[in-house]
């Protein structure tokens, strides 16, 4: 929703290439309208259009019912005054698109903030662990990790997240197998640190406090080898898995402002972790396998 066409072809010119479907609108009245009809995946606001602001229209949005689960961009023109941004950012907004655009970047980005959308979509279930496991599902992940980097934070210290995964998902049977077996080791040689659950079907995610990236690349390795020991009763063993590995740095200036920050906010914060971590297992399949350390960025 913009009226700079440059913004807006420039970004259309990068989008549907990479199989995004793009429409365009060129006023408020209308972009709630069409959201509310539309369901958008993402919205991406271009600057003031004539009859509403950017951050009254994102505000708008969200009390015309915009899941908070959607991304709401603006992009920030080079005249823009610092204030502006900052407001649309107050008022809702996820992130800032700042000049130049490169494609690379933003086809990246958009990428990573549907997946963290799809996360928050997941994670809004009732219950926090797996019935069948017992392990935390994303909801009772996404809790116990929030907490954790709250204390990580407050602490000065890192916190890693590691996401692992088959190379090729199983089903049925075998997937129910491969669950039960998988938690069981979990609780057998994690520590009383780590939170573990699972992301999906078969994808566990674990978040090590205190530990950086090379201290988990060490637990992966420590728990893919017992994942290759065959079990006792002579079935095939479910490892090595393949893993995708984000380091967050922490800061003590980063504590005031994540207590400050709202709900959606944190978790956002927590799923871009997640999100990255995911990535970078898909990273190393597509390799072949291993172990994938991926940069938050």
């Amino acid at each position: 929703m913009t009226t700079h066409d440059w913004f807006a072809s420039a970004l259309q010119a990068v989008l549907e290439p990479e199989g995004f479907a793009f429409a365009r609108v060129r006023s408020a009245r209308l972009a709630v309208r069409d959201s509310e009809l539309v369901d958008p995946e993402m919205v991406i606001i271009g600057e003031n259009l004539p009859d509403m602001a950017v951050p009254e229209l994102t505000a708008a949005l969200r009390s015309a019912g915009l899941k908070d689960s959607v991304p709401i961009l603006v992009y920030s023109p080079n005249f823009w005054a610092e204030a502006d941004p900052a407001a649309a950012m107050a008022a809702g907004a996820w992130d800032i698109i700042k000049e130049p655009i490169r494609s690379q970047l933003i086809v990246a980005k958009f990428r990573r903030l549907l997946e963290i959308k799809r996360l928050i979509e997941l994670s809004e279930e009732g219950s926090l662990t797996d019935s069948a496991t017992g392990l935390y599902n994303l909801a009772g992940l996404m809790r116990a990790v929030r907490l954790l980097e709250a204390n990580a934070t407050r602490s000065g210290v890192p916190v890693s997240c590691v996401v692992m995964g088959p190379e090729a998902n199983p089903t049925g049977r075998e997937l129910d197998r491969q669950r039960k077996e998988s938690a069981d080791l979990c609780r057998k040689h994690l520590r009383t640190s780590d939170v573990f659950g699972w992301l999906g079907e078969a994808e566990l995610g674990i978040v090590a406090y205190n530990t950086t990236a090379a201290g988990v690349t060490t637990l992966v390795r420590r728990l893919n080898r017992v994942m290759t020991i065959p079990p006792e009763d002579g079935g095939r063993p479910i490892g090595p898995l393949s893993a995708g590995i984000v380091e967050l740095k922490s800061a003590e200036g980063d504590s005031a402002e994540s207590e400050h920050q709202g709900a959606v906010a944190n978790r956002i914060a927590s799923l871009t972790r997640i999100a990255a971590a995911r990535t970078a297992l898909r990273q190393a399949r597509a390799g072949g396998g291993g172990i994938r350390i991926a940069e938050l960025g």
